[in-house]
Formats: C-alpha cells, structure tokens, sequence
C-alpha cells in the first residue's frame, strides 16, 4: 500500500533459512510433505488455538475450517497441534465477543476490525508479546527490525507492544488510464492539469472519438470505486493548514463544481448516481465506450477489463497517466496501506511459546509462497526457472481460499500486485501490455514525487471515542451521508442549485450536527500526536527490497 522493483525475487529474502520442500501428490485432495524426521516429544506436545474467517468456501472432501488438509500442513511443518477456532467472516466481531465473554476465545485472535482490538486492550484481555518476540521468534523479530514501521503500529500507548500485523509492500488501489488511440486519433496529449481534463473529456464525449457517428462516448466514468476527480482536488475531507488539522470546504465546493460542469455539458453518464457498484461504468469501459476510467483494486481483475475491451475493439490502446495538478497542488491517491494490524494474543493463552513458533512459520516466506503457489510437485512444476501450474482446477480448488491464512507476517514477498505481475508471460503481446502498464500504474501512484492527498492512509488515521465516532458518522457515513446528498443535489439541479449554495448548507448542517466538535477533537489529536503519527514519510520510505 516503493514497492522496490515491482518483481520481487520471491525466497530470497534473509527473514528465515527455511526453504520450501519437495512434495508429491499421492491422493486427490491431500497436501503431502516430503518425508522428514519425526518432530520432537516436546515441540508435539506444544498446542495452541486460532482464529479463522470461515467463509464457506472449502469444499467439502478437502475438510472443514476447523481440520483441512492445509491446518494439518501447518501441523506437520510446526510440530504444534493447532485448534482452529472459525468464526463467520460477516459476523466475526460479535463472534468473537461471544467466545471472549464465555472465556473461549482462542490464543491468537486474529481479526481486521481496529475498533475490536482497542476494546480488547482497554478491557486487558490480550496480553503484552514484545518480551515473548525477541526471546522466541527469529522471523517474526526481524520484520520488526527490518519495519519500523510494524513496530511503531504494535506499540499501544503503554509502551508494549501488543498487536500482530503484516507487511503488504506497496499496492495500487486507485489509478487510472486513457484512451491513447483516441488522443492519437484527435491529435491530443495527456492531460496534466484539471482544466486540461476537462478539454480533453469533452472532446471524447463530444467529438464522436469511435467513428460511428453516434454521440454514444464519455469523457470518464463519475461513478465505481475509482476516484479521479477527489484526489485531484484534494477533497479529502481533513487536511492540514498552517500547522492545523482543519475541515476543508474549499476543495470540496472545487471538486463539485468539476462534476457538475462534466455533468452540465454532458460529458459523463446522466445517471452516474444509480450506479451504485459501478457496473454499468464498468460496462461502457469494456465495449469502448469511455475515454478516462478510473479503477480501483486488484489489477488482475482490471486487466480481464481490459483484456474484454480489446475483444470488443482490438484497436484499444490504454496508458496510465498521472493526477492532473488542479490549484490546490499536484497529488497522488491512496495506494493500499503496507502494514496492517490484524491480530492479538489472548492474555490467557497457556503456550505462548507455541504461539510465537507458529507466528514465525506463518509469516515465513515459505508458508507465503505456499499460500499462492501450493507444493512443487503437486500444484505446480519448474519450468525454465517459472513455475508452472499442473491442474488449473485443483490449485483453484485449493488455494483460491488461503487468503485468511496470510494476515500474518511478511506478505510483502508475494503480495496480490506482485503476483500478477509475474503471473504475465511476457512473451504475449498482450500480457506484455499488460505488464508495461502496469509498471506505469505502479511507478504513477506510489511515489515521492508527488504528496498523497490524504494526511495519512485511511488505516492510519486515529481512532475515533465513541461520541466522536456517532457524529462522524451522522456527517460522514458512505452510505447515508446528509453532506453528499447536498453535493450530489447541486450536481443534477443546473442553475437552480449551485455548489456554492451545496457548501453554505452543508457549512450549516455540520454546525447544526456538532461538526466543529469533531474538528476540534482531531485538532487536539493531532497536537499531542503530530511527532508520532504515521506520516507520508513513514509510508513512502519503506524498504521492501
């Protein structure tokens, strides 16, 4: 969430000597290891319990959450006798309470959720794991060597560090690419300020850029989970000024107004507002029908977009291109964050000594390549120095639901973005593209040369009490927000209803609805936390070479 060079050479990293072993492929459905000495009486005596996602997605001749045939592959490879302890993924927080109140909750609790983790701390249910860490682990200690960054996210307030997390590298998550056929075609360059945007959406809404004499093109889509025009604008809601954390309007009434000149001149789809999951932006990308598309998530899944865009219309040509400048600056958007927290240990745990050995082979990269790769010999083979999937539908079958075995650790030496991109066979026109761009989107979105838009990513930021948390979400919640209702008002109201007159009433709802006590909160947050906090320095300077 810089990545270093986005191939990553995969083991060859000095955070463990372990290597991963030879395996063969007896019985459909089994995981087997190569044979090895038996583990000794004392480390097979050694038993813990985990929490698991259980998200329904194991087949049944392959196990349950609870005793699968990868929880006896960690078995084997451990010596620990591991009770796993699944919780629904939708309702894994009041779950969790549950099996806390009754006094059953597993070892190692992992879960996503900040907010559950904090109550945990605050209730001393979870105990301190600095100590445990340097005596025990060899894997797990040098990731926090090697990460301030980890180190600094697992210390609590107290001093001790309390959380478990992982380490993602550097991922896209918002990016965005044009049409460079049409800017070709038009004699056009890459945009590289708003207003310049703005000229050239409108000659692809406007100037019939696919040559079928039909008006039937955008200029870019308002609507899914990309977000160009935001960022561009610095409309990110807080932001810092003359040394204070502030709620910014400026850059919000900027922002609308762009939408609503792109929305007036009819320049993006008329009914941008009831695509809520952005499939019917998704739609006209794929059968040519859009200029500038701003995605968002895993790349994978945008080059299949692509790969659809080029079956409808073989001439496509896309490029990456940068956040246009506006007057508020020059930025970048959020990329995925590089660490994350994700789980703790229970201040009851028997073994913890277990725990800390199971920690270690978990974040290995060993048990990484795994995750995404199987068992050489059962799930892939060596190819000139590739690997080579041996049956595509039992590595789906298998590995597609490891995803919840990766929460800890050094996920950074085979993270989703890399993963892909050494997925492409470069020897694929095609495929080759979709590397090249790649790298573009990569070396675009993460980077020094340009600030976030964002104070800090969104993981980062502080943790809101209670109160403070009821109004932000009153203002600010996606799903019901008063504040963008106004915004979204002025963009389909013409002259009736401006974006200065969305700015005053949204001003006087946040008033009304105890904003300025929110603002003053991460006001006085940020005065006593400023030297602490994660900062842009933080994120962009991290080592994952």
């Amino acid at each position: 969430m810089n990545k270093k060079a986005l191939v990553i050479s995969t083991v060859a990293l000095t955070l463990t000597a372990t290597s991963l072993a030879g395996c063969s492929d007896s019985k459909t459905g089994e995981a087997q290891t190569s044979t090895k000495p038996a583990a000794s009486a004392s480390a097979r005596a050694m038993s813990l319990s985990m929490s698991f996602y259980d998200r329904g997605t194991i087949a049944p001749d392959l196990g349950t959450a609870e005793n699968n045939i990868w929880t006896k592959f960690i078995q084997d490879k451990t010596g620990i006798n591991l009770k796993i302890s699944p919780v629904p993924r939708a309702e894994s927080v009041n779950k969790l309470n549950t099996l806390v109140a009754s006094g059953s909750a597993p070892d190692v609790i992992l879960e996503y959720d900040v907010g559950f983790r904090n109550q945990l701390y605050l209730q001393k249910q979870i105990m301190p794991i600095g100590d445990l860490i340097e005596k025990n682990s060899t894997t797990y200690k040098q990731l926090l060597n090697k990460f301030p960054l980890l180190k600094k996210l697992s210390t609590r307030d107290d001093g001790k560090i309390y959380d478990l997390g992982r380490i993602l590298g550097y991922v896209p998550y918002s990016y965005t690419v044009i049409r460079q056929d049409w800017l070709d075609k038009m004699k056009l360059s890459v945009p590289k300020t708003a207003d310049e945007l703005f000229q050239v959406a409108k000659a692809f809404a406007t100037q019939d850029p696919d040559g079928n004499g039909k008006k039937d093109t955008y200029g870019l889509n308002m609507a899914g989970g990309g977000n160009l025009i935001d960022p561009m604008f610095q409309n990110v809601t807080w932001i810092l000024k003359d040394g204070k954390w502030v709620k910014d309007w400026d850059r919000a009434e900027a922002a609308n107004a762009f939408r609503k000149k792109l929305f007036d001149e009819g320049i993006v789809d008329k009914d941008f507002l009831t695509d809520k999951n952005g499939k019917k932006a998704e739609q006209d990308f794929v059968t040519g029908k859009i200029g500038i598309y701003t995605a968002a998530g895993s790349y994978k899944v945008f080059t299949s977009q692509y790969e659809t865009l080029r079956k409808n219309v073989p001439d496509a040509k896309l490029v990456a291109i940068a956040l246009p400048s506006s007057q508020f600056g020059s930025f970048s958007p959020d990329f995925n964050p590089p660490v994350q927290l994700t789980g703790v240990l229970n201040a009851k745990t028997k073994d913890p000594e277990a725990v800390i050995k199971m920690i270690d082979y978990l974040s290995s990269p060993e048990w990484v390549k795994t995750t995404y790769s199987g068992i050489e010999g059962t799930h892939y083979k060596v190819e000139n120095n590739k690997e080579v999937p041996i049956n595509a539908e039992k590595n789906k079958k298998e590995l597609d639901w490891l995803g919840d075995f990766r929460m800890l650790g050094g996920q950074y030496v085979y993270n989703e973005f890399d993963t892909t991109m050494k997925g492409f066979d470069q020897s694929n026109p095609l495929q080759k593209e979709f590397y090249d761009l790649g790298k573009d989107v990569f070396s675009l979105n993460i980077t020094k040369d340009r600030p976030l838009a964002s104070i800090t990513l969104g993981g980062f930021m502080p943790t809101l009490p209670a109160d403070m948390q009821f109004i932000s979400k009153n203002l600010l919640d996606s799903t019901s927000n008063p504040i963008g209702d106004l915004w979204n008002k002025a963009i389909v109201s013409g002259s009736s209803y401006t974006s200065a007159q969305a700015k005053q009433d949204a001003i006087n709802l946040w008033k009304k609805s105890d904003g300025d006590k929110l603002e003053a909160w991460y006001q006085d947050w940020y005065t006593k936390n400023k030297d602490t906090m994660v900062s842009q320095n933080d994120l962009l300077s991290m080592n994952f070479n």
